[in-house]
């Protein structure tokens, strides 16, 4: 395993962003063994507890308004998903070490122009994409800060609210209205406080562990791809080729076992995920119709913005299971391209059992009964927009 003091420019390009903020949250799998890692797991797993705990009560309480029930149980539903995050990217940490083992070996030894162009195309692809849902993940969590401004009076149309409720949209971050009623002074600045903490540590560990998974899977489309345009630069001397094959029969076995590596850590992550996101988007599509009639205009952008970040994480792990999938049956091509009716029989055999395993696509699943492509994503959005139009039409009626 390579020491994080060993960290090339390359390594640093494509890991620093998951190490800080993973390293936040104390889930950062080359860490998770230190002292101090541990008490950031143990105060994040501490945060998203007290989260849960209030906004249950909350729930169960229900002393102000529908509204304020439902954005507390969808906040207490995310907090739940986010708490199995934190638990099993931990209890998983072996298989992610292994594969940001493997991530920091490959960049090490980018000696190749061409394999370095793939390589580093994909590792900005993660890089990108990560950075962006990660803030996208903030700018939801800001949406719980704006709607505490007095800007929501400036911009609400809807000026038939009673008093109760004008009050409490100034009074927390969350829906804890039933909890902790109407604290004052220094009570009231912790409350603030510690509902920060809880949607600081919430967005990160939902962002940040997506754009992980995402950040490691584009790695592995880019090895999968150096290796079919390695099998088809074969050259045709039997002496070489014989060498080669056995280098790249290797190299494609330790790419399977990074794909199932991949797949054990992060499948039971996206069923909880692909649960809990199918159904938020009912519940958070009609709330924003329900404050589009209203002409609640900070409201619906809440909403709209959840909406957003919720459609982000499913298409992250459907583009990447889909690319995955995809670049991995793309080695029998590679295979195919090569000169191979030149090969000594031996060799022609070696990639005869190549092509059988490229035949059989690395996929990454939903608790190993979905698998994440672009047809999963396609199906929960036509789910999704089906039971919005059922409650649409019960709402009207």
């Amino acid at each position: 395993m390579k020491r994080k003091s060993e960290w090339n420019r390359e390594t640093i390009y494509a890991l620093n962003l998951y190490k800080t903020f993973l390293g936040l949250i104390g889930v950062w799998p080359f860490d998770v063994e230190n002292l101090s890692s541990k008490l950031r797991w143990f105060l994040s797993m501490l945060i998203q507890m007290s989260t849960i705990s209030s906004l249950s009560l909350e729930v169960y309480r229900h002393c102000v308004d529908l509204d304020d029930t439902m954005d507390a149980f969808l906040m207490d539903l995310s907090s739940l998903v986010s708490i199995s995050k934190l638990f099993l990217t931990r209890l998983n940490y072996r298989h992610t070490r292994f594969l940001l083992s493997s991530i920091v070996e490959d960049l090490s030894i980018l000696d190749d122009s061409n394999r370095r162009e793939i390589v580093m195309k994909y590792t900005t692809r993660g890089r990108i994409v990560s950075a962006t849902i990660l803030y996208l993940g903030y700018a939801s969590g800001m949406s719980f800060v704006f709607r505490t401004l007095p800007l929501h009076y400036v911009l609400s149309q809807n000026i038939d609210r009673n008093e109760t409720y004008n009050l409490k949209v100034t009074s927390y971050f969350l829906s804890t209205y039933c909890v902790f009623n109407d604290q004052s002074g220094f009570w009231h600045a912790a409350i603030l406080l510690l509902q920060t903490m809880q949607i600081f540590v919430n967005a990160t560990s939902h962002c940040g562990n997506d754009g992980f998974f995402f950040g490691i899977a584009m790695h592995l489309c880019g090895q999968f791809e150096v290796l079919r345009m390695n099998f088809a630069n074969l050259e045709n001397k039997k002496n070489l080729s014989c060498k080669k094959i056995g280098v790249l029969v290797r190299r494609h076995c330790h790419l399977i076992r990074l794909a199932d590596n991949l797949e054990e850590a992060f499948n039971m992550i996206i069923l909880i995920q692909l649960l809990m996101s199918a159904l938020l988007l009912c519940v958070e599509g009609f709330q924003m119709l329900v404050s589009l009639d209203a002409n609640d205009i900070i409201a619906t952008t809440k909403h709209a913005v959840l909406i957003v970040t919720l459609l982000v994480q499913i298409f992250i792990y459907s583009y990447a299971g889909n690319m995955l999938e995809s670049k991995s049956a793309d080695l029998v091509l590679g295979v195919y391209d090569s000169p191979w009716y030149t090969f000594d029989t031996s060799v022609i055999k070696n990639l005869a059992f190549v092509i059988f395993y490229g035949r059989i696509p690395r996929q990454v699943t939903a608790g190993k009964f979905v698998s994440m492509n672009f047809f999963t994503f396609k199906e929960i959005i036509k789910a999704s927009g089906s039971y919005i139009s059922v409650l649409r039409v019960a709402l009207y009626e």
